[in-house]
């Protein structure tokens, strides 16, 4: 049972159990949505159980799969990728639209700067998870089962891929994340490794431009105020808007 705080808005419960319900519906690894019940006065969504670590735990227990999780967890993300588009999901480029709107650290200029950017990006038609980590992989016996569909959209498949290697990415200085809790610099260097090796093929062979999308999806994660330390996500967006190339940008790492 999954129960929001209360500083969530009242209806991101409903909204999170349409997402589920909608991608699960096209066979994308989601879990099954039982119910929609109030809790303490809150909505809350009920789901059938997944019995089985999540691919973090996993991780953490024997930090030398790192690379063959990370390849693990791109082929995941290619499933989702290809699952088709659900009913009542709404755009990616939309969302990212309004989180430029959000960003505290932007001036006009640069707020204007990042909706140039995103303006000039293809919509894409590709179903996207928005938030694809491993901890939110749990490994079932009978499969994986990927869970917290809320940020679920549709787009350009590049702009998940972005997402997702900024999530595992290794900064440096390493800092504490709240979705990969307790990792060390070895870990995240070879699971971010195996992850964009699998994706590797999708990355080079598409006419989109890895780094803008990377520019302007870190710009937009800035919004969600998910992040200890929001430096290296600056970093990122300042240094393509330079004209710098990203330290380590996304196209270093898929050049090994």
């Amino acid at each position: 049972m999954k129960v929001p705080g209360p500083e969530v808005p009242a209806d991101w419960p409903a909204r999170e159990a349409r997402h589920t319900r909608a991608v699960r519906a096209l066979g994308a690894p989601a879990p099954d949505v039982l119910d929609l019940v109030q809790i303490d006065g809150r909505d809350a969504v009920v789901f059938e159980r997944i019995d089985g670590p999540s691919m973090w735990e996993l991780l953490c227990a024997d930090p030398a799969r790192g690379r063959e999780l990370g390849g693990e967890l791109g082929r995941i993300h290619s499933d989702i990728l290809s699952a088709g588009v659900p009913l009542g999901v709404g755009s990616l480029v939309d969302r990212l639209a309004l989180n430029l709107d959000q960003v505290g650290l932007f001036d006009a200029a640069e707020r204007a700067a990042a909706h140039e950017r995103l303006a000039v990006l293809p919509q894409g038609a590709a179903l996207l998870h928005g938030d694809l980590h491993p901890g939110n992989v749990l490994m079932r016996g009978d499969g994986p089962v990927v869970i917290d569909w809320f940020d679920a959209a549709i787009g350009h498949p590049v702009a998940d891929v972005v997402r997702s290697s900024l999530l595992l990415r290794p900064f440096v200085p390493l800092t504490e994340r709240p979705h990969t809790p307790g990792a060390s610099a070895e870990m995240l260097t070879a699971l971010h490794a195996g992850y964009v090796r699998s994706m590797g093929a999708m990355l080079t062979s598409t006419t989109s431009d890895v780094s803008l999308w990377e520019a302007v999806v870190a710009a937009s994660r800035l919004a969600e105020g998910a992040e200890i330390d929001e430096a290296p996500l600056l970093a990122i967006w300042r240094d393509h808007r330079r004209g710098d190339e990203p330290q380590p940008g996304l196209a270093r790492w898929l050049a090994g």
